[in-house]
């Protein structure tokens, strides 16, 4: 089998691990549809409060499998390939929990891709990331053109969209396509510690605050609507009760989504 997508789960946390490393984890079919179901499954689980992306070895994602690109794949099958492909890319920006990215390594076209689509990005010192697209006659796909500028804003996106060269791990920090920086081999380990932390937070608003974000720049009107929506119904929550509770009984929450 051309790779795999291995799961575990501990103390509320789903990680998603990309299990190719023969390869440096290049994302097969198999791997992407995989990817989709262990998604799926983890946002709909009610025990799961965050969702962590890495990937086994030395190295986080080397983009999509090389053995099977053709240069003359039929064009209803690329659309239908791509189509598929973006339902990861809905699930990590759009999805209900929060998602981070622990990378070793590179992370290359569509494992940059993966990466920027992911709530927060913790990467260690020997990270590297490259949207390698122009240098195979190919524009950013998985969404990068919307993600990657999301981070760094659109200009400094161009540049390395059309330059496709290699960002160091220092420079994607100041950039601000990560958003944290580790030792080399720590960088799971802190994802994980985040996923804890953020696994504490009222489920709910999460998932309505990624579903506002996940449409692009929101504009005033569009935020204070979404408030409108979305507040009135959160009033009613046993988790805003709780919350309300607990600050005045100065103890910590316990949210159940509810």
């Amino acid at each position: 089998m051309a790779g795999a997508i291995s799961v575990t789960s501990y103390n509320g946390i789903t990680c998603l691990t990309l299990d190719n490393p023969k390869s440096r984890n290049a994302l097969s079919t198999q791997m992407v549809i995989d990817m989709i179901a262990a998604l799926e499954t983890a946002h709909a689980d009610v025990r799961c409060r965050a969702i962590v992306l890495a990937g086994a070895g030395d190295h986080f994602c080397a983009g999509g499998d090389v053995s099977e690109m053709q240069a003359d794949r039929p064009l209803l099958g690329s659309r239908l390939r791509i189509e598929r492909a973006h339902r990861i890319i809905r699930l990590l920006s759009a999805g209900p929990k929060p998602t981070i990215c622990a990378v070793e390594g590179i992370a290359y076209g569509l494992g940059l891709s993966l990466a920027m689509a992911c709530d927060w990005v913790v990467a260690s010192q020997s990270s590297r990331f490259c949207a390698v697209f122009n240098k195979v006659g190919l524009i950013p796909d998985m969404g990068l053109m919307w993600s990657l500028p999301q981070r760094i804003g659109v200009a400094k996106a161009k540049q390395l969209f059309f330059t496709a060269r290699a960002v160091q791990s220092d420079e994607a920090q100041d950039l601000g396509m990560i958003d944290a920086l580790t030792d080399v081999g720590c960088a799971k380990h802190n994802a994980f510690v985040t996923a804890e932390q953020w696994s504490g937070s009222a489920p709910i608003p999460v998932a309505l605050v990624k579903a506002v974000y996940a449409k692009g720049e929101a504009t005033l009107e569009a935020v204070l609507r979404a408030e409108v929506d979305h507040q009135p119904a959160l009033y009613l929550t046993q988790d805003h009760e709780d919350g309300v509770a607990a600050f005045r009984e100065k103890r910590a929450s316990h949210f159940n989504g509810k």
